[in-house]
């Protein structure tokens, strides 16, 4: 390919020969080893804007649980416990609205009646989120978590490569 139709062609060379002591063979297996850790932490800051924005868009307001829906834990993460999905109504603009949490989880546990804070987009019908760090943030907290892991696996890995494969280099 001409490398004047390639423009990123010349920063990738230059990575690769900084990271990889200059062998292409070398940047190949950099960019396999680090490609998981960050595609996870893009997706961690996707999901982290996508909640804040809903943070800023949303006004809270008091909704009252009229149904919920009960799971039980199907990941390794909480097999054994039940997981629950409320069904909220509340006023907008002295209209009554209807909406779920359109997810669930074991913190979300509250009795048909019970009230709770919960946030909403004003002039949307879509889902609510209550108004508790696991409404808001579990999924940016937890991608991050599994971003924090995978970069020590690459880092690990990287290191463990360049050490075990060292002498075919020189």
């Amino acid at each position: 390919m001409n490398p004047a139709l390639d423009p990123f062609r010349p920063l990738v060379r230059i990575v690769a020969d900084r990271v990889t002591g200059g062998s292409m063979g070398w940047a190949r297996v950099f960019i396999a080893v680090f490609a998981a850790p960050v595609l996870m932490t893009l997706a961690t800051l996707l999901f982290a804007a996508t909640s804040a924005l809903f943070v800023v868009r949303s006004d809270v307001t008091v909704g009252t649980v009229v149904q919920v829906y009960e799971w039980p834990g199907e990941t390794p993460f909480d097999r054994g416990r039940t997981n629950y999905e409320p069904i909220f109504t509340y006023l907008e603009d002295d209209e009554e609205r209807r909406a779920s949490v359109g997810s669930s989880h074991a913190a979300f546990k509250i009795a048909e009646g019970e009230t709770a804070e919960i946030r909403y987009i004003p002039g949307e019908r879509g889902n609510v989120r209550m108004n508790i760090w696991q409404g808001l943030w579990f999924m940016p907290v937890a991608l991050a978590g599994f971003a924090a892991a995978f970069w020590i696996i690459a880092i690990v890995l990287w290191f463990g490569l360049r050490v075990v494969f060292h002498r075919k280099d020189t």
